[in-house]
């Protein structure tokens, strides 16, 4: 039965309207009833399916895409949808499905690219789909892409292994090794199979049953290498997402006659009307259109309408920029790339073309300064997120630099490598590269920016050569590894990771004098380049193997301090003073410890710092038996904390020893007074009754223990302390002491107190 046109007009009209303003359960409503009267109207399911979407009713969603797919089997984009819902519903194999039919689709198209960046959409949903990486690794082999199609047939060669089918996976690696002789993952992956043993898509755990298969996900360099530089990359996204925004969200519906109408009134104005939103989609149209076309002066001049008129968009005033730039209106696109600087999806492209923009005009400072910012936007995407910060300062430094250093034909070096490496095909694999080498050679001295390799003359071939050489250093073919080093070293003499490596190299050897010489020449270059940070990571891979090199230590120690790094060098300070002290050169830990106490006014924590090196100096002073110096640094200590009783203790124990008695029992009485301010009488007792059984014929350690005891209420030790101390008074002939002594025996009420009053009388008689 035919539907009535009218109603189902009416139906779209609203649903069209409730949708516009994002009221989606009424645009559910409305659909539906447009369905009702037409059910295979594709326009009426892809707004319902949006419509569910939208609003989260995603089974819905997937069933009304299915629909309209089901109507346009040869449209790719009604595929893609299907396949987006079903990522979404976690339904993972199903999308990955729908990804290939969809590739299928572009392929029958003759849109080759388009199929292949489809199938890779395919593997990384399903990562052991068969299909998709047969495919891939055809396709790319059709291009002439060697490395990618033969990274697809490592991938095959994985899932094959993991099906048991072993022949098949290495037949899979050779013809990788066909494609890509001197494909290093293919040898690794190969002798991995032959020697039974599992290789992994990932970077494995560390382990003697796995081998690592360091790839990108398969075969997705090479999409990337046709993407081009950053501005070339986010030309194309912001004409999808120009192009998306007036498929999907506004319908143009006015004529060109209404669009002539505006323009010629907008020409006559010296301020812009506002726009409708037809009048805003029909000269985005133009726009777009004259882009696609190459007519760059009409796309810049209907840019420009939609920017006049105040219609602010990322997109819209990306591409004009670039426009501009094409047409060396300079100071125009300058203008519009600044706008979109901070927008997460334009800004490293306009950081990029605003760097060429200066370079053109020969702003070398400014330019410089956006390049760099594009070598940190990338960079950062490599290094973990606890990693940010330093990369960050390390580049603010470098912007810092070359401003410093005023060479102007310097600056204007790095920024033509900086601009070929980022037009280059395949930039993106080589930053990731470029990240691995430089981790892998970065050791104590911590992080690496980009920026260091890429300042390196032939920066591609010392890149694949640093590769190679971490490869055989894997492989335990250490000889090769040198081989490849020196070939490099020869290409970039003065790029100090190179010989960083080949040091490594020496100490996987054990030739390890050469090792440290070659260390010790890096560290000196570093510092004359005014490196620092670098030349202290290179000591501190010298004291890993040489850890009592006093004199490394002490360098060491220089370096950090004019750096400010002072939290560090008291450290180093503390090693060098063990090394000197395990040497048995006891005065000269003593001097360096001496010295950390003066430099620790400038640490974080002063005070922690002081009584850290103190208690060494009193340990140290201790042993030598010099009691007073001993004293004096744990006077300083008592000072500094208060409530060190470790301290306290070894003051009693000091004072005792150098005959202060008076000192140490008023040191052991402040001890007793802060256990019991603390609530901690047990531990006063404790320490007392130590102290009493160490010199028990000290009588007032016996008459503080004893008022003690009677405090917590012990009367019966407390008696037994008070008549021990009471024969003592009477032994030393002190009857007025020893009267007072009984007299607090006889307020404590023993059983037998009579026989103490005889004694108080006899004592007095």
């Amino acid at each position: 039965m035919v539907g009535k046109r009218s109603v189902f007009e009416e139906a779209m009209k609203r649903a069209s309207s409730y949708a516009w303003d994002k009221q989606w359960s009424k645009a559910i409503t409305e659909y539906k009833r447009a369905l009702a009267e037409f059910p295979d109207d594709l326009t009426a399911l892809v707004g319902l399916g949006m419509a569910y979407l939208e609003s989260r009713q995603l089974e819905e969603a997937l069933d009304a895409y299915q629909k309209a797919s089901q109507l346009t089997p040869d449209d790719p984009l009604a595929w893609e949808r299907v396949a987006d819902v079903q990522e979404r519903l976690g339904r993972l194999n199903e999308a990955a499905e729908t990804y290939v039919a969809m590739a299928n689709i572009y392929v029958e198209q003759k849109a080759m690219n388009k199929a292949i960046e489809t199938w890779l959409r395919a593997t990384r949903l399903a990562p052991d789909h068969l299909g998709a990486h047969l495919s891939l690794a055809e396709a790319y082999a059709q291009q002439g892409k060697a490395r990618a199609a033969a990274g697809e047939h490592l991938a095959l060669a994985r899932i094959f292994q993991k099906r048991g089918q072993t022949e098949k996976a290495i037949q899979q690696c050779r013809l990788a090794l066909e494609l890509d002789p001197r494909n290093a993952r293919a040898h690794a992956t190969l002798e991995a199979l032959r020697a039974g043993r599992k290789v992994e898509r990932r970077r494995p755990t560390p382990g003697p049953t796995a081998v690592e298969v360091e790839e990108p996900e398969e075969g997705e360099e090479e999409i990337e290498e046709e993407r081009g530089s950053p501005v070339d990359t986010a030309k194309q996204k912001a004409l999808m997402e120009l192009a998306e925004k007036l498929f999907e969200e506004h319908p143009v519906e006015e004529t060109m006659a209404d669009v002539t109408a505006f323009v010629e009134g907008h020409r006559a104005r010296e301020s812009a009307p506002k726009l409708t939103q037809g009048q805003i989609d029909t000269i985005l149209a133009q726009a777009i259109d004259s882009q696609t076309r190459g007519e760059i002066d009409k796309a810049i001049a209907n840019y420009s309408r939609l920017v006049e008129a105040g219609v602010d968009q990322p997109a819209i005033h990306f591409s004009l920029g670039v426009l501009l730039q094409e047409k060396m209106q300079l100071d125009k696109a300058i203008r519009e790339l600044s706008l979109t600087t901070k927008h997460p999806e334009y800004g490293l492209a306009s950081h990029f073309a605003l760097g060429e923009c200066y370079r053109v005009q020969g702003k070398i400072e400014d330019a410089l300064e956006h390049f760099i910012e594009v070598l940190k936007i990338v960079d950062l995407q490599t290094v973990q997120q606890d990693q940010t910060d330093d990369l960050i300062q390390l580049y603010d430094s470098l912007a810092e630099s070359y401003r410093a250093r005023g060479d102007q034909s310097k600056a204007i070096t790095f920024l033509d490598s900086l601009v070929d490496f980022f037009s280059s095909k395949g930039w993106q694999d080589k930053v990731v590269e470029a990240r691995r080498c430089l981790d892998s050679t970065a050791g104590e001295g911590g992080l690496r920016s980009l920026a260091e390799i890429l300042e390196v003359p032939g920066s591609d071939e010392v890149l694949a050569s640093m590769a190679m050489s971490q490869e055989y250093i894997k492989r335990n073919m250490l000889l090769t590894a040198i081989e490849e080093i020196y070939r490099a070293i020869a290409m970039a003499p003065t790029y100090l990771p190179l010989h960083l490596r080949l040091a490594e190299v020496f100490t996987r050897q054990e030739r390890f004098e050469e090792a440290i010489a070659k260390y010790m020449a890096v560290a000196e270059v570093y510092h004359m380049r005014g490196d620092d940070r670098q030349a202290i990571g290179v000591y501190r891979r010298v004291l890993k193997m040489s850890p009592m090199n006093v004199d490394v230590r002490a360098k060491m120690i220089e370096l950090l301090v004019n750096r400010g790094d002072i939290d560090q060098a008291l450290e180093q300070y503390m090693a060098l003073a063990d090394d000197y002290y395990q040497l048995a050169q006891i005065d000269q830990a003593l001097e360096k410890y001496n010295e950390a106490l003066q430099l620790s006014s400038r640490a974080s924590n002063e005070r922690m710092w002081k009584v850290r090196i103190l208690h060494k100096i009193g340990d140290i002073s201790m042993q030598r038996v010099d009691w007073r110096q001993a004293t004096a640094a744990y006077e300083k200590i008592k000072a500094l904390s208060p409530d060190d009783e470790q301290v306290r203790m070894r003051l009693f124990d000091l004072y005792q020893k150098q005959g202060q008695i008076s000192k140490a029992l008023a040191e052991l009485r402040e001890l007793v007074r802060y256990y019991e301010s603390k609530g901690q009488p047990q531990k006063a007792l404790g320490i007392l009754k130590d102290a009493v059984q160490l010199r028990p014929k000290e009588m007032s350690l016996r008459a503080l223990l004893a008022r003690v005891y009677a405090q917590q209420g012990m009367k019966r030790e407390a008696i037994a302390e008070l008549d021990a101390l009471g024969e003592m008074q009477l032994e030393a002939g002190l009857r007025d002491e020893a009267v007072q002594t009984v007299k607090q025996i006889i307020a404590l009420r023993p059983a037998n107190v009579e026989a103490y009053r005889q004694l108080l009388d006899h004592i007095r008689q």
